[in-house]
């Protein structure tokens, strides 16, 4: 029996994904997505041919192992229903490669078959840069285009309407969106009232929300109280809109400003490490071991540091449409809800959404677990954090979020102030948007945190942060939140951090300093001293073998002045106070500490 392999890849995933900023037609959009590749594939593939294998299908991609015979079929059959489940708004290429014909069935997962391979990765790369040709749609200057993503004309109204949306008409595509995402929550609240029997893959609602039926059963098993408030079962609701995941966030206990959290993460080089696999099997293992870490990192996260928040007042959606609330319109009863939701997840990237407060904390457990889970197949995250007021733009909060993501991957293996000595390249990257003109981070890298004078170097940042780094930073916070430390007095450091200049930048700090207490001044100067000598030792030599002199940081308060590699005698100024005190307001405040309301 001849056999074949068929690498499938969804297009364009992004834009059909995000092709609104609604999160009712995001998280559908995803939801479509995710089932398709999951599920539909594997059954298209054993409907065909039973002893059909699946080397792997996640992150929008699959590669499937069948009969030759059968892989035409197979790719034109996914094909069109991709086209069916998503109305015509995603398309997917495939490309078939036979496999040798002396292969016998029990060597297929463990022959070498590198060039095999690489001709179907050649030819999944031409048929996606080669799509077929299109015929243009019927068009007339009466059809009204769809209110939604704008590109589409509109076959009808939604049932799931907003407030304010009553006479609102939508495409095809948005409305398929909105039905998903409403078949989704429903299934969401049956797998949360029932936490202990969700098994993925198994039963209706499982294979319908599969990204939470994966990511419920790991939420049981690694904290079964997370579904029980007081010993009583609670069935937290995901939040209906952004909206709503406003109300939730800033409602959430702890909360310290009316922030949104955009965490966007992505897996380090994991294409070319995917290539050097060798067999099938090896395929296998790698995809399954990232795909689980991805979960398991997720999961992890939420456990610690998601619980369901409980909002008064809040009207669940069903109730609302139902008109199910008392007297005085008051819902019927208080409601718990998700403070997350979840935007995207296959193969190696996340991105979600929660409340300002808790996104580094989220962000730092996804890079950690991850790094800890994946480190068989050596596998790392890069991440960006963007932290913007509720009623930002969430087209414009995502595209920083994923400039601050290019900017940390950019910079994993570009550290001109130390070397970590070691193969982690996790790096996490953060923005604080603190007005409508906000710039992308490599944009204010460039004019803001980074100048050149003469033969000196200023950078006002340290970002993107290896993880240890910054867990220190944030432990630095809340010392400084201990003991009240003015915000006045950190503003007016920022300010003279900002100034960029060796003279300029000292005076205005000392000037800041000497109106501190002595405590939190010397609290201040004790840590950037031991920040620095433990963090931009240079060529990452360690504190223990360095010299009284050599190999630390000359400290010039705020600036540590470390010596540029090479001959050229350049100095580089450096300061970890700036990035101190944007993240002052984004670190939750612990019980028991006292933070100035300076």
């Amino acid at each position: 029996m001849a056999y074949a392999l068929v690498a499938l890849d969804t297009d364009r995933i992004k834009s059909y994904v995000f092709g609104t900023d609604r999160l009712r037609e995001i998280r559908g959009a995803s939801s479509i997505l995710d089932r398709l590749n999951r599920e539909i594939m594997e059954e298209i593939a054993r409907d065909l041919d039973p002893r059909a294998q699946v080397v792997y299908a996640n992150g929008g991609s699959g590669l499937f192992l069948l009969a030759e015979d059968k892989a035409e079929e197979f790719v034109r059959r996914v094909q069109a229903k991709y086209s069916e489940e998503t109305r015509g708004g995603a398309t997917v290429t495939g490309a078939v490669q036979r496999l040798p014909a002396g292969l016998a069935e029990r060597d297929l997962w463990k022959a070498h078959l590198q060039e095999q391979l690489a001709l179907l990765l050649y030819k999944l790369r031409r048929a996606k840069e080669c799509p077929p040709a299109t015929v243009a749609r019927p068009s007339h200057p009466l059809f009204q285009l769809c209110d939604s993503c704008g590109l589409e004309y509109a076959a009808g109204q939604s049932p799931w309407r907003e407030p304010r949306e009553e006479h609102q008409r939508y495409c095809a595509i948005c409305l398929q969106k909105r039905s998903e995402d409403a078949q989704i929550k429903k299934s969401i609240e049956k797998m949360a009232a029932r936490p202990q029997e969700v098994r993925p893959g198994s039963g209706e609602d499982a294979k319908q929300a599969v990204l939470w039926a994966n990511l419920i059963n790991r939420l049981h098993r690694i904290a079964p109280d997370y579904f029980l408030k007081d010993g009583q079962p609670i069935v937290p609701k995901r939040p209906r809109d952004i909206d709503t995941l406003r109300s939730v966030a800033s409602a959430s206990q702890g909360s310290i400003r009316d922030y949104l959290g955009l965490i966007y993460a992505d897996g380090n080089g994991m294409g070319g490490k995917i290539e050097k696999c060798l067999t099938l099997g090896e395929i296998k293992k790698f995809a399954k071991s990232i795909d689980d870490a991805i979960y398991e990192a997720l999961a992890t996260a939420v456990a610690r540091h998601l619980s369901p928040v409980h909002v008064s007042g809040l009207l669940a959606e069903e109730d609302e449409e139902n008109g199910q609330t008392e007297q005085g319109g008051q819902p019927k009863k208080d409601s718990y809800f998700f403070p997350f939701d979840v935007l995207l997840l296959g193969g190696d990237d996340l991105m979600l959404l929660t409340s300002g407060d808790r996104a580094l904390q989220v962000a730092l457990e996804v890079a950690r677990v991850f790094r800890s889970e994946a480190r068989e197949q050596q596998g790392t995250l890069s991440v960006g954090v963007v932290f913007a007021p509720l009623k930002y733009p969430f087209g414009l909060m995502r595209s920083l979020a994923e400039n601050a993501l290019r900017f940390a991957k950019k910079q994993a293996h570009a550290s001109k102030w130390h070397s970590t000595g070691d193969d982690d390249d996790t790096r996490l990257n953060f923005l604080v948007v603190a007005g409508a003109a906000t710039h992308e981070f490599d944009y204010l890298y460039q004019t803001v945190y980074s100048r050149r004078e003469g033969n000196s170097e200023f950078c006002a940042t340290l970002r993107p942060y290896r993880l240890p780094v910054l867990e220190a930073l944030l432990e630095a916070i809340r010392q400084a939140k201990r003991l009240g430390f003015p915000r006045s007095k950190l503003h007016q450091l920022r300010e003279a951090v900002l100034k960029m200049n060796r003279t300029s930048t000292v005076l205005a700090a000392l000037a800041a300093l000497q109106g501190c207490h002595d405590r939190e001044r010397e609290f201040l100067l004790r840590w950037l001293y031991d920040f620095n000598q433990r963090y931009l030792l240079q060529n990452g030599q360690p504190a223990e073998e360095a010299g009284t002199i050599q190999g630390f940081p000359r400290v010039i308060f705020p600036w540590s002045c470390l010596q540029a590699p090479g001959q050229s005698g350049r100095e580089i100024y450096l300061t970890p106070l700036l990035d101190l005190v944007e993240l002052y307001d984004f670190v939750a405040v612990q019980e028991g500490e006292r933070e100035s309301e300076d």
